[in-house]
Order: C-alpha cells, then structure tokens, then sequence
C-alpha cells in the first residue's frame, strides 16, 4: 500500500472517530465539572487586568484606550482566551513520564486526536461557565456591547479557530519534549510569560513599544491571542495579512508537532516505556 493510501486511510479511520471522541470528550467535562469550573476561572487574569488598566484610564485615554475600551478589549480576551484554552501540555507531559501514553499507543485512534476532540468538546461547557460573568460585565458597563461587521465576524472566527489550533499544537511541542527532557513544564511557563506580555494578555498589543510592537507582530504569540481579538473588535488595518500570519504559523507548528511525534516515539521505545 502506498504512503498517500495509508495516509488517506488514517485520515478517514479519524474523521470517523471524530463525532464520538467528542461526545466521550464532553461526557467527560460534565462528569467533572466542578473541576473543570475552578479550571476555567483561574484562565480568568483578564479580568484582573481589566480592573488595573480600568483604574489607570480614570484620570483620561492611555495610548487612545479610555475605560470603555479596555473593557471591550479585555471582555474579548477573556472569551477568547476559553474558546482557545487547551491542557494537552500538562496530560502528556504526565503520560510520557509515567508511562500512561503506552497503552494509547495501541488504539486504533491517535492519542493527540483523542485529547483535540476533548478539548473541542469542552468549548460548550466553558461557554455555559462564562455566560453569567459577561453579563455581570455588560450589567457593570454596558457600552462593552458591540457588533461586528459581517466581514468581522467571518474573518474573526477564522482566526479564532486558527488560534485554538496553534495554542493546542504549541502546547502538544512542549509536551513532547518530555520524550527529551525529565520536565518540559518550566519551559513552557516561559512561553506563557512571553505570552502573556507579547500576545495581548495582560495588556492591548498597541500599549507595546514600538519596536517590539512591530517585532511582535511576526511571532506565534499574538497569533494566539490578541490577533482574533482585534479581528473582532475591528482594531486591525490588516486583518488578512493578520489571519495569514497565524495560518502560517499553524502549518510551521503542525509540521513541527509532526516531527516531534515521530522521533520522540522512537526514543519513547528505545527506553522501554
């Protein structure tokens, strides 16, 4: 049989599975629910950093952010942030180490298609979760309400599902490289905090320093985050050439991931996991 027949095959084999992994995976999030809420609020620094930048625009706009804007612009990063949110790290991280991946190693499905569909199948659940603090935020200040055009709407939700993508395939490289290293967990605290400073987290990516504004605009961090808030909220002049970057940064990622899979099951085995 021929590598494009194999290939085709798996292919299907998981597109298959795809309908039932996520009802297993969203079986999953109701069954422990309690922990999937503590899970959810702690993703919730947006709201912390709401509340920072809302009290440093009392006295007037910062860089062209008045209070209203920072409200609207950090209510779209916190959705975002859930719709986009993956743990795929810490659970292979523990499976390589313990040993847990062997046996998932000998189902029909891939284990990183398994733990994709669970985190897809969890986006409901956390929505559910966020529906009464946006409206304790739109009741707090209403003019956060906005409606995007239909081009925004259409291009933002591509970015949002290319950045759900690139966080979980990030996420994946790092988990891999427990197939390499005793922990790979400081590693990607690292990542986070570059994250959190060049991709819009804690702060709008238009507060950053020019030079580094610039510069960051070509890295992955801001494809995970801050570009589909801005696609949405209409705070973009390119917002193609923005939802390009993060395809781009998607496909460098999935070949990566790729690769990594392939030669970390080899040194997996090669150990006697």
């Amino acid at each position: 049989m021929s590598a494009g027949a194999r290939a085709g095959g798996w292919l299907a084999r998981h597109l298959r599975a795809t309908p039932t992994l996520l009802r297993v995976g969203f079986a999953s999030m109701v069954a422990y629910r309690a922990e999937m809420v503590v899970w959810i609020l702690t993703a919730s620094l947006p709201l912390v950093m709401l509340a920072l930048w809302n009290a440093a625009a009392a006295d007037g706009p910062v860089s062209g952010f008045g209070q209203a804007e920072f409200a609207r612009y950090f209510t779209a990063t916190l959705v975002v942030r859930q719709l986009t949110g993956a743990w795929v790290v810490w659970e292979l991280n523990h499976q390589v180490r313990t040993g847990a991946l062997s046996p998932q190693l000998l189902r029909p499905v891939h284990p990183l298609a398994q733990n994709l569909a669970e985190t897809a199948a969890a986006v409901p659940f956390r929505l559910v979760v966020l529906a009464p603090i946006l409206a304790l935020l739109l009741a707090w200040r209403p003019d956060i309400a906005w409606l995007p055009s239909p081009t925004q709407a259409l291009l933002g939700l591509l970015s949002v599902v290319l950045a759900f993508l690139l966080s979980w395939l990030v996420q994946a490289i790092f988990g891999m490289l427990a197939f390499w290293l005793e922990q790979s967990l400081g590693l990607f605290s690292l990542w986070f905090a570059a994250y959190a400073v060049l991709g819009g987290y804690f702060l709008p990516v238009a507060l950053l320093p020019g030079p580094v504004r610039e510069a960051a605009a070509w890295l992955p961090f801001q494809a995970t985050l801050a570009t589909p808030v801005e696609v949405l909220l209409g705070l973009r002049d390119d917002p193609v050439h923005a939802v390009l970057v993060q395809l781009l940064w998607v496909v460098l990622a999935l070949g990566t991931c790729a690769g990594m899979w392939r030669r970390g099951l080899v040194r997996y085995g090669a150990v006697g996991a």
